[in-house]
């Protein structure tokens, strides 16, 4: 499970963890960051990841970020940063590698500007935060596409009372009236844009163009059945041949220090779209369990084979569901429950396999002798099975085998009777080759 943990975190950074909830690879000194994932770009796999400054209680602006994304190889290393061409830098929200082609990335970006805000009950001298949508071309950094809010979604869409949150007043306390949280891509090169504050998911042309909206004051759509509302979301993503939306649906929200609540839980959904009778009906919904609540900010809901991962952003929960039945296959929490942002939460969680992504630390395993035992640990390193105790008299001459030992947990425990003055410990692949 890849994820960023942060709020009440003593050492955040880029975090994986196993399904036994055994800690794989963490990176402190990176420090807080979101979105942890694993893309392709260019035909190779990469961890992905937006690193900076706007997370929790210090945000410059609230729900907004300032830092750029990061692509890690698998040996731990950033090796490119991606940013948006903006004065704020690039906003924490998203980093989606474009597939198939795997060559551009998309990215949001937030920026403070001067506006007229008396229309909705604001000052005419007000600040507006603008939402820039951006694709970029990352082996270049060209601007492929440039797409603002202001220009587009007029302020009587959005769901961001003004009077009640008392945005606008200054450039670092401007009106958040959009808030985009989510960009993909359609295979015809459209964009699927999720706006928290209008509570719409949008579909924008090549050009610019509004082609049509999902959800808001003014959707395009008409809803069969029950449950196709969604209010303050996350994460939308085109599934299925472009035939269904997957979405989190938080059914509520934190701007500054106004809490709106819509649904009494949030959930992972699957909506059916039709873009020929412009029809939406509920395909699936996923119910959080063992807890239950609504979620403030931020969330996902992502395909894993048959199953369905949902995080529940500022709530530190995972969950794993069977996508024919719903049901929860896996739970976890990654700190206390705290429906605020005064305890742990996570962007977003993904799930991924030592099958798709393959640790090989530069570093060598940690190890440290304590009580006469034997501790080791390899922060990253994802295909250790077992660890060798070898020892001598002398450190040219360390190779007498003690014990082999499988690996349990990050952190194993070795039994040090029979080491002599030196000793060392090997890392052993299941096939039995020497990894370190």
């Amino acid at each position: 499970f890849l994820v960023c943990p942060v709020g009440q975190v003593s050492q955040p950074g880029p975090t994986i963890y196993n399904s036994n909830g055994d800690l794989v690879w963490s990176d402190p000194s990176i420090g807080p960051c979101t979105d942890l994932n694993l893309q392709m770009f260019d035909g190779q796999q990469y961890l992905t990841m937006w690193v900076g400054f706007g997370l929790a209680a210090n945000m410059p602006q609230t729900g907004t970020g300032n830092g750029v994304a990061v692509m890690m190889n698998s040996e731990y290393e950033i090796v490119k940063n991606v940013s948006a061409v903006n004065p704020m830098g690039t906003d924490l929200h998203e980093f989606n590698i474009v597939q198939p082609a795997n060559k551009t990335a998309l990215v949001t970006a937030y920026n403070p500007i001067p506006f007229d805000l008396s229309s909705i009950g604001g000052l005419a001298n007000g600040w507006y935060l603008n939402s820039i949508i951006q694709e970029v071309d990352i082996a270049s950094g060209r601007i492929l596409f440039n797409w603002s809010s202001v220009d587009h979604i007029p302020l009587s869409e959005s769901y961001n009372n003004i009077s009640l949150t008392g945005e606008g007043t200054s450039s670092t306390h401007a009106w958040d009236g959009v808030h985009v949280n989510s960009i993909a891509k359609d295979r015809e090169g459209n964009y699927l844009v999720s706006s928290r504050h209008c509570q719409t998911i949008y579909k924008i042309a090549k050009n610019g163009t509004i082609l049509w909206r999902l959800g808001g004051k003014i959707s395009d759509f008409t809803a069969i059945g029950n449950d196709t509302e969604f209010h303050w979301q996350h994460h939308a993503r085109w599934r299925n041949d472009e035939t269904q939306i997957s979405l989190f649906d938080d059914g509520a929200a934190s701007i500054e220090l106004t809490v709106i609540v819509d649904e009494p839980v949030a959930t992972g959904k699957y909506l059916n779209v039709d873009q020929k009778t412009m029809t939406v009906s509920l395909a699936k919904r996923f119910f959080p369990s063992p807890n239950s609540d609504l979620s403030l900010a931020e969330g996902s809901t992502e395909p894993y084979g048959d199953t369905v991962v949902v995080g529940y952003g500022n709530n530190p929960w995972v969950t794993v569901h069977d996508f024919a039945s719903a049901s929860v296959l896996f739970s976890a929490i990654i700190g206390p429950n705290n429906a605020s942002f005064h305890g742990i939460n996570n962007y977003r969680a993904f799930q991924t396999s030592t099958l798709q992504f393959a640790g090989h630390p530069k570093q060598p395993p940690a190890v440290a002798l304590s009580g006469g035992d034997v501790y080791v640990s390899w922060n990253g390193a994802t295909h250790v099975a077992s660890y060798t105790l070898l020892t001598g008299h002398s450190a040219n001459d360390v190779r007498t085998r003690v014990t082999n030992v499988p690996k349990a947990g990050f952190e194993t425990k070795i039994h040090g009777s029979g080491i002599e003055a030196f000793f060392k410990v090997a890392a052993l692949a299941k096939n039995g080759i020497t990894l370190g």
